[in-house]
Order: C-alpha cells, then sequence, then structure tokens
C-alpha cells in the first residue's frame, strides 16, 4: 500500500497536473501537499475527500501517512 500523497498519485499512474484537476485543487495546492509544504491535514475536509476521491482511497487512509 503507498503509503505518501506522491506514492499514491504515482500508483494510480496519474501526473500531478491530472489529479490536481481531478480532485479540483489548483496545481500549487497539490505539490505543496506532496513535498510538505502544507500538511494534508490541514487542508479542508471538502479538498481532502476530493483527493481521496481521485485517488480511490479514504479520507482515512489518505490522512493515515
Amino acid at each position: 500500500m503507498p503509503n505518501t500523497l506522491k506514492d499514491r498519485r504515482m500508483a494510480k499512474n496519474l501526473k500531478q497536473r491530472e489529479l490536481a484537476e481531478l480532485a479540483g485543487v489548483t496545481l500549487k495546492a497539490l505539490q505543496a501537499y506532496e513535498q510538505g509544504y502544507r500538511p494534508l491535514g490541514g487542508a479542508s475536509a471538502e479538498v481532502v475527500l476530493k483527493i481521496a476521491k481521485a485517488l480511490g482511497t479514504t479520507v482515512e487512509e489518505l490522512l493515515a501517512e
């Protein structure tokens, strides 16, 4: 099981831009979450849910990193 946002994205063969578009977030925000500049746990519940859905996982699994 991939254990980081980047690992999960790469396991789905998605580019950062593709995941950002699927999740409805900006590319810059997604990059900040992946690189740890912004904690994903600090994002709004709506954003975390959209990213989780785009990756085919749950919010709990996504935040358990």
